[in-house]
């Protein structure tokens, strides 16, 4: 594959690599910026008020369906949980008031169960949560699955609680309801679709998941102002693991048209993008996604499920097996805090996540096999396709290549030439009736060799 880009295998590190300049100012990345303003600050969890009205506030952007499981549906191996309802929640002193679930959602424990009473500051500290690394920020933290309750405070602030007697509120809920999980569909030519996955939880942050969300959002508006598209395109928002599962397990006759598989996270942090590979590591989408990244300055790859863990495991797991690979910048020093927030967004690197996957859609909307239609060496003069062969042979090497048993990309590969090139020679044989586009992932039988007699001395 030829490239101009730096491709290292990935490595736990802050590549923290900036544009410079003027952020964009482009309709997507103005639209991306917006959700992630908007919805950012919102208590996103599993299920929950927030996450409700956020799918709502999509729905006004892109046509939106809500597949809904129950709660205590079994969804394979696991149970849809429950809706968690907070009213308030807070910790208070002498009448002051130290943590307040109302200033920020990540204050307060994620599912955390109700409590009310009053604590010593020794048996307080037992649900107090906090990060000596970055200690103006806090933690997210959750008990999805685990009963408990919690606050999350500032390690500074922590410092200074005193001895004394301290009030705490928890007025929440755990009610029945549903999982919800949006969809937006793009017909295409074919039945066979694309998933476009990100994480609608991640209650108060921005980069982590809710910056993936954002750009499946305008990925849909732009692959919407197609003509035509080869694939169908399917947006999927949900909660994590379980929203996922939930999609997969309420669309299982769906799943044999699920050809490949994106899952989209942490995209507009400072650092390097990084592809990780599918389980096998050996899809279209691997090869069109590394190609995408190809005009980068630097990029990272790495392993199925070794760069960062998410719902790829379910797409391209046990039994669904749907070629699914993972584009992030990760990892970031922010993660899982109260500093994950719009100020951590970069307009340019969010663009820069965009783009490339835009492109990597795009070679794969055109990666077809050329299959030739010619015998013989071809009289490039008479089909207007002459280039003088002493100065550059290009011509006649695509020429062998067209048999019908490699993709443009796999062309592109094994002559060392970028895909543009060779999707612009092998449009020009279609267009003279000289090759044939063919689509799909099985390659024409292979003839049968002549018999040979056999030789003897």
């Amino acid at each position: 594959m030829k490239k101009s880009a730096k491709r290292y295998d990935f490595t736990p590190s802050f590549d923290l690599a900036g544009f410079g300049g003027e952020p964009p100012a482009d309709a997507y990345t103005e639209m991306m910026m917006a959700v992630l303003r908007d919805l950012g600050p919102k208590n996103r969890s599993l299920i929950s008020d927030g996450y409700e009205e956020s799918l709502d506030y999509i729905s006004r952007i892109l046509p939106l369906k809500v597949h809904k499981v129950a709660s205590g549906s079994e969804v394979w191996s696991w149970t849809a949980p429950k809706k968690w309802v907070v009213r308030e929640a807070w910790i208070k002193k002498d009448g002051k008031t130290i943590v307040d679930f109302k200033d920020h959602p990540l204050h307060l424990v994620s599912y955390s169960v109700p409590f009310s009473g009053m604590m010593s500051l020794e048996d307080l500290k037992e649900h107090l949560y906090f990060d000596s690394d970055r200690p103006a920020a806090f933690p997210y933290v959750y008990k999805y699955y685990k009963a408990g309750w919690g606050f999350s405070l500032p390690y500074n602030l922590y410092k200074k609680l005193g001895p004394g007697r301290y009030e705490v509120k928890v007025d929440t809920a755990l009610v029945d309801d549903f999982v919800r999980v949006g969809e937006s569909v793009l017909k295409g030519e074919s039945e066979d679709s694309i998933i476009l996955c990100a994480h609608l939880c991640h209650p108060g942050q921005c980069n982590d998941g809710l910056s993936g969300v954002a750009a499946g959002i305008a990925l849909m508006r732009r692959l919407a102002t197609l003509k035509s598209r080869r694939y169908t395109y399917r947006l999927v928002l949900c909660p994590e693991n379980i929203g996922s599962l939930c999609y997969l397990y309420k669309n299982q006759e769906l799943i044999p048209t699920f050809k490949y598989g994106i899952f989209l996270e942490m995209l507009g942090n400072k650092n390097h993008l990084k592809l990780q590979k599918s389980k096998k590591g050996d899809s279209a989408m691997d090869s069109a996604m590394e190609r995408a990244m190809g005009g980068l300055p630097a990029y990272g790859v790495g392993p199925f499920r070794k760069v960062v863990c998410n719902d790829e495991i379910n797409f391209d797991g046990p039994g669904i097996n749907i070629p699914t690979v993972s584009i992030s910048r990760w990892p970031y020093p922010e993660y899982h805090t109260s500093d994950d927030d719009i100020r951590i967004i970069s307009p340019r690197y969010q663009k820069e996540s965009f783009e490339v996957i835009w492109d990597t859609l795009q070679i794969l909307e055109r990666d077809y096999r050329p299959t030739r239609k010619y015998k013989g060496n071809l009289f490039l003069s008479r089909y207007g396709l002459y280039e003088d062969l002493n100065n550059d042979d290009t011509i006649e090497r695509v020429m062998l290549a067209f048999e019908g048993d490699k993709t443009i990309s796999q062309i592109a590969d094994e002559l060392d030439l970028p895909f543009e090139k060779i999707w612009d020679y092998a449009e020009r044989f279609r267009q003279a009736g000289l090759v044939d586009a063919v689509w799909g992932d099985e390659a024409p039988a292979a003839p049968k060799p002549a018999r040979r007699a056999r030789r003897t001395a």
